[in-house]
């Protein structure tokens, strides 16, 4: 059931947003690399984080922009070779966030994200189950180009939690680059 309720407001969601794509003024595309950890019902365990994303400017329907984003992140231990883990834990998953941005001055802003978002649990090489739960974002960064800018970089923080099944969550520590198209 729980599955079902998040899957329809997806939908309405994106459904909504894709009216307003017609009249937006800008739509970009962008990433993060990082580093954090993987937690759950096991103790903490350090990662590194990836994640890319569509973002569009809905501010006029929301009053704010809309980002669909992949996340994977995975033990870090997989980075190192000669390692003798058979099994690398990971979690991989999809968010859409609403996105606010405040400028701090022509080149510099602050931006805040939240919203709910599906975790793939591969923690154990027998868990595979999906869980749902809710993210949060912060990120300071910085336009290249004029006050619109058609790159942006910054640093940010993320953390995502579930409410279902496993309880696994994830925090990402990251340097995010942004493409208006």
């Amino acid at each position: 059931m729980k599955k079902t309720i998040f899957v329809l407001t997806l939908i309405i969601l994106v459904s909504t947003a894709s009216l307003e794509l017609k009249a937006q003024s800008y739509l970009s595309v962008g990433g993060f690399l990082g580093g954090g950890y993987i937690s759950g019902n096991f103790p903490s365990q350090g990662s590194f984080t990836s994640s890319i994303f569509v973002e569009a400017n809905t501010n006029k329907a929301f009053g704010f922009d809309t980002r669909l984003s992949f996340l994977y992140a995975a033990n870090i231990d997989l980075l190192f070779p000669r390692n003798s883990i058979n099994y690398y834990l990971f979690v991989k998953g999809f968010s859409i966030k609403g996105i606010v941005r405040q400028p701090i001055s022509t080149i510099f802003f602050v931006e805040e994200g939240i919203g709910p978002f599906a975790l793939n649990d591969r923690t154990f090489s027998y868990i595979n189950s999906w869980d749902y739960g809710i993210v949060f974002s912060i990120l300071a960064g910085t336009n290249f180009g004029n006050s619109q800018g058609k790159f942006r970089l910054g640093a940010g923080v993320e953390y995502g939690l579930t409410f279902t099944s496993t309880d696994v969550g994830y925090s990402s520590f990251h340097v995010q680059i942004q493409y208006i198209l």
